[in-house]
């Protein structure tokens, strides 16, 4: 029973996107499918693993600071085996213990949960996608670094949601996205699918920790399929950002987006895929003085290889987003790439890595012309990890998370307070067990 892949796709089909491009259809199928890709192994039982390790983190809480904490974690899956009603759900949770130097004991959960409806010729779906997070998440499943779900197949975490890829270093923060989808076969390569999607961010504890955003997005495509190995689609894609008000009690403008993608998906062979959709997005808002009206191009693109024990992806995206509770809306382009590898039922590599610059949307004046954009940030981040099987059911991970941000603002402070405007490096090591499974990583 191999859980790892049907997480994979879980995650491809749950998790919201970075930017505001439409998916595009698999290969196949002659509908666009927005439950996402081809589940494999869907055996209907409900796997889960428990783990207990250790994180030491360099420079987290400060330069040359160093902490301490012990990590109680676990992680559970099921995907039902019905392809009429398709339900499926993913849970990453735990708690934190400070022991030196941290913050005290913290909690975290990251969940998604997914029902489709498929007939002869419509599909319905309906998902959401909940974290509450202490931190901005990084990498593995739940998104917090050392906790030991960094597998052979390296899946995004909540930062692929509302909560966004610029670090915040405390605050606990609650992430939500809801969708919902339907499409309508027209003909056998022909199909019109329309989704809708809210999502929000809050920010449980003082102004100063994120600013909250709230979006939502409207999504209506149609959708070619050109022969079995390929596909191709025409998205109109509009949403609207709103914030809540910042420490100071000023409120931030709204703004709106609104883009015309077309997307085409290839199967180049048995083990590598490509992806890509573009298109032009305006940019508009509720005080042109401060977020001036804009043409911008959204792009995602994606490349994914899977051979024997080998597993890699590599993405790019640009595009508008909601800041990520530090901006008033932004302008990001993001790489990221992922690898794994199985070494024979006992040892298993998980590698991630990630660059993203975002530039905010508000403009000031200075009496120069023109105007300067008041933020910019530059993210990294990487993690890799390596397992090792014991018994059956039990196996011990090492894992080592470096991240690092700067940024450049003409404010005399940045919106929040809690900005990450430096880099530190994570260790984590434990033992999981996994009751269900004889695969090593998540499960």
């Amino acid at each position: 029973m191999r859980i790892q892949p049907l997480i994979f796709g879980l995650l491809l089909a749950m998790v919201p996107s970075f930017a505001q491009g439409q998916a595009v259809p698999t290969a196949e199928s002659s509908m666009s499918s927005t439950l996402g890709p081809n589940l494999p192994n869907l055996d209907g039982l409900f796997h889960y693993s428990l783990s207990a390790g250790e994180v030491i983190q360099f420079g987290y809480y400060g330069a040359g600071e160093t902490s301490y904490s012990t990590n109680l974690t676990g992680n559970a899956a099921y995907t039902s085996r019905s392809t009429v009603r398709p339900f499926s759900l993913l849970v990453a949770s735990g708690v934190i213990f400070g022991n030196q130097g941290g913050q005290g004991t913290n909690g975290f959960v990251n969940l998604a949960v997914s029902q489709g409806y498929e007939t002869r010729h419509w599909i319905f779906n309906i998902s959401d996608s909940f974290s509450y997070l202490p931190q901005s998440p990084t990498t593995g499943l739940s998104g917090i670094p050392g906790v030991g779900d960094l597998g052979s197949i390296p899946i995004s975490g909540p930062g692929s949601g509302p909560i966004g890829t610029i670090l915040t270093t405390a605050g606990d923060r609650i992430g939500n996205s809801l969708s919902g989808s339907v499409e309508r076969q027209l003909n056998h390569n022909n199909s019109i699918s329309g989704s809708g999607t809210w999502s929000d961010l809050h920010y449980l504890g003082s102004d100063e920790e994120g600013l909250d955003t709230s979006q939502v997005s409207g999504v209506v495509s149609l959708n070619h399929r050109i022969d079995a190995r390929s596909s191709a689609s025409v998205s109109g894609v509009y949403s609207t950002f709103s914030y809540g008000s910042t420490s100071t009690g000023v409120n931030q403008p709204d703004f709106q987006t609104r883009g015309l993608n077309v997307s085409y998906q290839r199967v180049l062979s048995r083990t590598l895929s490509f992806n890509v959709s573009v298109g032009p997005q305006w940019i508009s808002s509720s005080d042109s003085a401060l977020i001036p009206g804009s043409t911008n191009v959204s792009i995602t693109a994606g490349l994914s290889y899977s051979y024997q024990n080998w597993h890699a992806g590599a993405n790019y995206a640009r595009g508008a987003n909601g800041g990520s509770g530090v901006l008033p809306g932004a302008i990001s382009n993001t790489f990221s790439g992922s690898a794994g590898r199985n070494f024979g039922r006992d040892w298993v590599l998980g590698l991630t890595a990630s660059y993203s610059r975002s530039s905010g949307l508000t403009q000031y004046s200075t009496g120069s012309s023109p105007p300067s954009t008041n933020e910019t940030y530059d993210t990294t981040y990487g993690g890799a990890q390596l397992t090792r099987r014991f018994s059956t059911h039990f196996s011990g991970y090492a894992s080592y998370t470096a991240a690092s941000q700067s940024f450049n603002t003409n404010l005399v402070t940045p919106v929040t307070q809690n900005v990450l405007d430096s880099n530190y490096q994570t260790i984590g090591f434990g033992v999981t067990f996994t009751p269900r499974s004889t695969s090593l990583g998540q499960f």
